[in-house]
């Protein structure tokens, strides 16, 4: 399949690439190559072909428009039409979750420096805005000179440098962002100053950019949990798949960002540059849940009006009506729970009598920082140059998450399980407003979360033309010092705890009305709207205001008996590390005439050593007790490239890279976490991390073929990628000191292949006459095919967030100071996550019945597109003026459970209308 599918790329042929600013990304973080300011649509776009046309590896980028100006509102937005990349919509309604074919072990840098987001890997996109960006450029392939750290590839987002402008330059950007379902007006700003000037001591440039903006976000969310049977208490009624808990749970809250860029730059002669920049930004959510959920297993619970679907199938069902799971013997043998085969069947609709409505709260505040700082120079004299670069950066983040529930034994409710990829509930209208019933239950949940991390990096690279067959030869060495730490307590306290009753429970008798509880007046308010809920109604729940306020919870943690301020972080969820890198390669061009032919490239070697300390704390009983692991890896990574240009217009290349990625802080941490969960209906969690665990490497085959003309372009590519060691986290049920807990831990795959191809093209019309050949058409295809390999349990399947199929088409259009977009992006069905371990019934193999296994279960997100358009005007050189909208057609985001027929979620996604203007000086 791999050489049949290269072959045919290879056969398909028109292609493109190359050398000379191959390193594009490394020399802009040393002040070498400037930046283009370009204006419209068009200039955009070709400007983009002309990087990936002139780069020595499989590049993508995207163009800021004009100054402050990026093709859409976020980072994550604009990628999405790049081929081979896939985004997914997050809990605060933007797009998120990058993947560079289908992975999202992501090298980010800025400027072509490392950026870290505290203790992962990799960097929170959203922490930077899309308005100050001048470029973003997506390497899928690499070369040795670039850093090590990305097994699906880079990305490197380029910032405005002073040299860039001609002359003295400010600009200023204000947007009107209008959400329709929240139903708010979100303001967004922009500022630049730039300008250059001759000195005794030469020219000196410098820059400021800074930017804001705030959000009010509100995403609808509706599901249905993991199925049980019903044979079992309370309802008793066999054969029947019912959900766990059913959910009207939409996403509420503000977001708020903040970034401040500065950088200046000296020709202090004509062979030296020196160079200094700064980065800021401030990221703040409050983005948490409102829940209005029925509990159909609380007691004394009853079901009617069943109409069933066709969709039955055979389950292994335990003494709780739930999936057995294993059992680790004393012996050192696994057995399964006692179970029996039950005729399962799924609902369509349903009505639940005398059930729990769950009406809990999250006030989920998130802020996270960025600092960063560098300097360095750029020396060039005759053949030689040389660079060298220094920078430090700071990141921290911390999470308050204050959760209250209160609930309410309502009459009745009807629920229809399958309403156009959703649920939808039916109620009387008086309950959802209504306070009188409402008795707090379950506990109150104090979590929070304190990450940090810092990074020192530097490097020095050498440069040296030959001249000849070899014409340029280049070496570099680089040093990287990580250090992050994590403190986190999670504590849980049940309403049994002081003494009060449990709704839904044995205790219900005993259970106390919120208003016998003496709390202030705004501990209950409207928690916005759920869509799914009588045709879309508001209702009462826990007031995350009154949670993120410290007189709130003050007042919970009194009537809790707890001390009146943060609990203490707890040592078992603690962890330190230490990670000093060293880098070393050399990377030699070549360029042989083949007749009228031209084969040129790069071929290099990168060796990077890694030594990692990281250290924690694990309990026995009431005691801690240090735990230290030490790892050092040693990783060799070649690559080489071959660029074959037939004409000015076609070439094809191959290239060929191994790359490496280093497990989270997070995955090596040597210790066990566990947290309890107050709610009944739920397991308890815990992590366990894994420091035996190997870096991933990935060695990968790109064969491109690209054709660039004067009113577009035409491309392909094929790709295969060979994953060894991959990290995934699956969970698995445990039973701990008597309680059962859902385990979470990472672990090595064997392997991975992942194979594809892409197709991207633009075009304008130039031929046609006046007006009309200002409009152009642009597409991209990307095929993605993985398989994850060996005797993984998930093995044969894809990997978890990946489409078949992706892609994007649209229409241009810039003549005459108008300029516009209308495009259409759509990604086929992917795995979502793998839930093998919770407690779902699910099918299983009949010849497998007796054996003591866990059959996979896994959830999907069912396919779905997004329209956007984008219109501007230049009303003169100065202001320029556009109207924009994103996901026009209201599109929705609806997953399931194993079969398409078992519906799991549905999210609402934002619908935004903008209006902006852009005044430049």
């Amino acid at each position: 399949m791999r050489f049949n599918l290269l072959s045919a790329v290879s056969a398909t042929a028109v292609f493109i690439s190359l050398p000379a600013g191959a390193q594009e990304t490394e020399a802009a973080a040393q002040g070498g190559l400037e930046e283009i300011v370009v204006t419209g649509v068009r200039q955009s776009l070709e400007r983009a072909a002309e990087v990936k046309r002139e780069s020595v590896q499989v590049v993508d980028s995207i163009v800021a428009t004009d100054i402050g100006k990026l093709p859409d509102p976020t980072v994550a937005a604009a990628l999405q039409r790049v081929p081979g990349i896939q985004v997914q919509n997050d809990r605060n309604n933007e797009l998120s979750g990058v993947r560079i074919r289908g992975l999202t072990d992501i090298l980010t840098t800025v400027n072509g420096r490392e950026v870290i987001t505290t203790t992962g890997r990799g960097f929170d996109l959203q922490d930077v805005p899309a308005e100050a960006l001048a470029r973003i450029d997506a390497f899928k392939s690499q070369t040795s000179d670039q850093i090590e750290g990305g097994v699906a590839g880079a990305l490197d987002l380029r910032l405005n440098r002073p040299f860039s402008f001609s002359e003295p330059t400010a600009v200023i950007t204000a947007r009107d962002n209008y959400a329709t379902i929240a139903e708010a007006h979100n303001p967004q700003f922009g500022l630049l100053a730039a300008g250059k000037t001759d000195t005794s001591i030469g020219e000196i440039g410098a820059l400021i950019n800074a930017t804001y903006s705030k959000a009010e976000n509100i995403r609808s969310v509706s599901n249905l949990g993991e199925r049980r049977y019903s044979g079992v208490a309370p309802l008793n009624q066999p054969g029947l798949l019912i959900p766990q808990v059913l959910r009207n749970m939409p996403d509420v809250g503000d977001i708020d960002r903040k970034q401040a860029n500065a950088a200046i730059q000296w020709q202090a002669t004509p062979e030296l540059e020196v160079y200094a920049d700064g980065l800021y930004t401030h990221f703040r959510s409050t983005t948490g849940f409102a829940g209005f959920n029925p509990q159909p297993f609380t007691n004394d619970s009853r079901i009617s009006d069943v109409t069933l679907s066709d969709y039955c199938f055979d389950a292994r069902v335990n003494a709780q009506g739930t999936n057995p799971t294993l059992i680790n013997n004393a012996d050192g043998t696994v057995s399964i729970q006692p179970f029996t085969v039950r005729r399962v069947c799924e609902l369509k609709s349903a009505r639940f009598d005398n059930v729990v409505i769950n009406q809990n709260s999250s006030s989920e505040d998130v802020t996270q920082r960025n600092k960063m700082i560098a300097t360095g120079f750029n020396f060039v004299r005759d053949r030689a140059r040389l660079n060298f670069d220094v920078a430090y950066q700071t990141s921290r983040s911390f999470l308050q998450n204050f959760n209250a529930e209160i609930g309410q034994r309502v009459p009745t409710i009807f629920v229809e399980m399958n309403d156009d990829d959703g649920p939808s509930f039916t109620i009387d209208p008086s309950i959802p407003l209504s306070s009188a019933n409402l008795s707090l239950r379950n506990s109150i949940n104090q979590n929070y979360t304190l990450g940090e991390g810092e990074l020192l990096q530097a490097r020095l690279d050498g440069e040296f033309e030959l001249g000849g067959l070899f014409p340029k030869l280049k070496s570099g060495l680089r040093f990287a010092r990580r250090e992050s730490r994590f403190q986190e307590v999670r504590q849980t306290n049940t309403v049994q705890s002081i003494g009060f009753g449990n709704i839904g429970t044995a205790t219900e008798a005993n259970a106390r009305l919120v208003s016998s509880l003496g709390l202030s007046p705004d501990f209950l308010g409207v928690i916005g709207e759920a869509p799914r809920l009588n045709g879309g109604a508001e209702f009462l729940g826990v007031n995350p205001a009154y949670l993120r306020s410290e007189r709130g919870r003050n007042e919970l943690r009194a009537l809790f008996n707890l001390p009146l301020s943060q609990p203490s972080f707890e040592p078992a969820k603690e962890f330190n590390a230490e990670e000093p890198t060293y880098a070393a390669y050399v990377e030699g061009a070549y360029e042989i005439p083949l007749g009228s032919l031209m084969l040129d490239g790069v071929i290099g070697t990168r060796v990077v050593k890694t030594e990692r300390t990281i250290e924690g704390f694990e309990r026995t009983g009431n005691t801690f007790s240090p735990v230290r692991a030490d790892t050092s890896d040693v990783d060799v990574l070649p690559s080489a490239t071959a660029r074959l240009q037939f004409t000015e217009s076609f070439q094809t290349r191959l290239a060929y890279s191994r790359s490496m990625r280093r497990p989270d802080f997070a995955s090596l941490n040597p210790t066990e976490s566990l947290t309890l969960v107050g709610n009944v209906f739920l397991l308890n969690t815990g992590t366990r991390g894994n420091p035996n665990l190997k870096p991933q490497t990935s060695d990968s085959i790109d064969l491109t073929a690209e054709y660039y003309f004067d009113s577009g372009y035409a491309a392909v590519t094929g790709y295969y990628r060979s994953i060894k060691d991959r990290v995934v986290t699956s969970t698995t049920q445990e039973t701990i000191d008597g309680l059962n807990y859902l385990m979470s831990s990472p672990r090595n795959v064997g392997s991975v292949d992942l194979q594809g191809v892409e197709i991207s093209a633009q075009y304008f019309f130039d031929f046609l006459p006046g007006a009309m050949s200002g409009f152009g058409v642009q597409g991209a295809f990307t095929l993605a095919d993985s398989e994850i390999k060996g005797d993984d349990p998930l093995a044969g399947n894809p990997l978890v967030g990946v489409s078949k199929y992706n892609y994007t088409t649209g229409l241009l259009y810039d003549k005459f100071g108008l300029s516009g977009r209308l495009i259409w992006t759509y990604r086929s069905k992917y795995i979502n996550a793998d839930n093998t371990g919770g407690v779902a019934l699910r099918p299983f193999d009949a010849e497998r019945v007796n054996e003591a296994y866990v059959p996979t279960f896994l959830t999907y997100v069912r396919p779905a597109g997004r329209l956007d358009f984008s219109i501007g005007y230049d009303v003169n050189d100065a202001l320029r003026v556009d109207v924009g909208g994103t996901n026009i057609l209201r599109n929705k985001t609806a997953s399931y459970w194993g079969s398409e027929r078992v519906v799991f979620q549905l999210n609402g996604d934002e619908t935004i209308y903008s209006i902006g203007a852009r005044m430049k000086f």
